[in-house]
């Protein structure tokens, strides 16, 4: 028995927005969301290009898997067949998320060109959110704030963890979800595909049964209401296009001040495979790496000259492409001028360029032992830095969480003044937490010895799982998605804490 993927979807503009930065992606083994954001900073280029990597992917995918297992084993020179039999191979999701890892790459590193070609275009960026299917599992991929549900038994599980600010407050227990949609900064998310290196994605598996009904959302529906009243649909049993049609009539009567897009799919036994769809601003957007140019050349100083139409429209050669020009009049002197002192003005002019630009960069960084704002880029060039220190933090670096000191010490980039005071209150509050974990465990071990005569069941601190036998999770690692606040049948426990001190 082979599970399949029905499905259906839909992306529109919404009530307020005039323009769609939504983009999704649907095929037999993919169902993808991408939540573009930057506004004049074309956050539809930001979903298109991350969507159009993904379908790159999804094209070739077995090759492509079957390229990272061989990688993984260390043969890469072995021809590897694209499908196997047998017992599942441990690894073999690992090679799945390898190639969503490096799909993701890919659209980050994309970013960066784009925006090295055109610097108005800084400030873009995109979630991803959804699942590729292998087997009797999905592979799940998730950076941003676009959400993954599972409804099984009739029940709604929240399968992916939304990466913003309201979201650390809700799992501090400062906010309930129903405050957290009011608040004023529920639109900061903390990781996205913007072209900065510190992108970290979400990538995990879930199993999945036949009779499993899958959403994959922008905030645009599930930044609009709560899980309960998603589920009140979603759950319902209903067919899916009336399923989708009742959730887009709920973001509108909550407002319908975003996109919405949504991918929604029932898992089958051999059920039939989908059509590829593309939706939003993917099937809209033209990639700027991709628009023909025609190019005018004028004739060459030829026996017989060329009609001056022909000369426009004809084929350039290789000899013209790489040649130079024909004969001139220029003087020697003119030509040292040109070709030495004209390109010095200009590698002059694009450094101080270059510079400029830094100079409207932020990062959070290490500044001795506090963590720090800067403005500009955590780089030196001919010894010198091309960053400003703006202020010094409060927080110590060696009172965070591991991860989070080193994340520091790496330096986060953030997109402006208002990002850069969300972060340090946030570093802030984990370095708070983080000083009373370490003060009650101090207070603990200072505690009587208990008697040795009663056994105190095993446990792990803080909840942490028992690790992973290594040999079944080489890089990256694998976690299963944790459903938030709900527990779920086939979901384990995430691998990593990165909030323990």
């Amino acid at each position: 028995m082979a599970l399949t993927l029905s499905y259906d979807a839909h992306s529109e503009i919404g009530l307020v927005r005039s323009n769609n930065q939504d983009s999704a992606y649907t095929s037999p083994r993919m169902l993808m969301v991408a939540d573009g954001m930057g506004g004049a900073a074309a956050g539809d280029l930001a979903s298109a290009v991350a969507t159009w990597e993904l379908r790159r992917t999804d094209e070739n995918l077995d090759d492509r898997i079957a390229t990272a297992r061989a990688e993984r084993l260390g043969d890469t020179d072995a021809p590897v067949p694209a499908s196997h039999d047998g017992e599942d191979d441990p690894g073999d999701l690992v090679d799945v998320l390898t190639v969503l890892a490096g799909t993701l790459a890919r659209a980050n590193e994309r970013l960066v060109e784009l925006v090295e070609d055109d610097p108005e275009l800084s400030g873009m960026g995109t979630t991803v959110c959804g699942f590729v299917l292998d087997d009797d599992r999905l592979a799940v991929v998730n950076i941003g704030d676009s959400r993954a549900y599972l409804v099984r038994d009739g029940e709604l599980h929240r399968v992916t963890r939304d990466h913003s600010w309201v979201q650390t407050l809700v799992d501090d227990g400062r906010l309930t979800e129903e405050q957290a949609l009011e608040h004023p900064h529920r639109s900061l998310v903390l990781r996205v595909l913007n072209g900065s290196t510190q992108y970290e994605p979400d990538l995990g598996w879930l199993d999945i049964v036949p009779g499993d009904r899958l959403l994959v959302c922008s905030d645009g529906l599930c930044g609009l209401m709560t899980d309960a009243e998603i589920a009140a649909v979603a759950a319902a049993g209903l067919p899916r296009q009336e399923t989708i049609d009742r959730l887009v009539d709920l973001a509108h009567a909550a407002g319908g001040h975003d996109n919405i897009t949504m991918v929604l799919a029932d898992v089958e036994a051999d059920g039939a495979p989908g059509e590829v769809a593309v939706l939003g601003a993917a099937a809209s957007v033209t990639d700027p790496g991709r628009i023909e140019h025609t190019a005018s050349f004028a004739p060459l100083e030829t026996e017989a000259p060329m009609d001056e139409l022909e000369a426009s429209e004809r084929a350039i050669t290789e000899e013209e492409r790489y040649a130079l020009t024909g004969r001139r009049k220029a003087s020697t002197w003119a030509k040292i001028a040109l070709s030495v002192v004209l390109p010095l003005a200009l590698l002059c002019g694009g450094a101080f360029g270059w510079y400029q630009y830094t100079q409207t960069r932020l990062f959070i960084g290490p500044a001795d032992a506090n963590v720090a704002l800067y403005r500009g880029i955590p780089d030196r060039v001919l010894g010198q830095d091309l960053s400003t220190l703006l202020e010094t933090d409060t927080t110590q670096i060696a009172d965070l969480p591991p991860y989070y000191a080193e994340k520091v010490r790496a330096s986060i980039p953030v997109n402006d003044m208002a990002a850069a005071r969300s972060t340090l209150i946030e570093l802030r509050d984990k370095a708070n937490q983080c000083i009373a974990q370490r003060k009650a465990r101090a207070e603990a071990s200072a505690a009587p010895t208990p008697d040795p005569s009663t056994t105190p069941a095993p446990a792990t601190p803080g909840g942490t799982p028992a690790p992973v036998d290594p040999s079944a999770s080489p890089a990256p690692s694998v976690s299963a998605f944790t459903p938030v606040g709900t527990p779920s049948p086939g979901l384990t426990t995430p691998v990593t804490a990165p909030e323990e001190c």
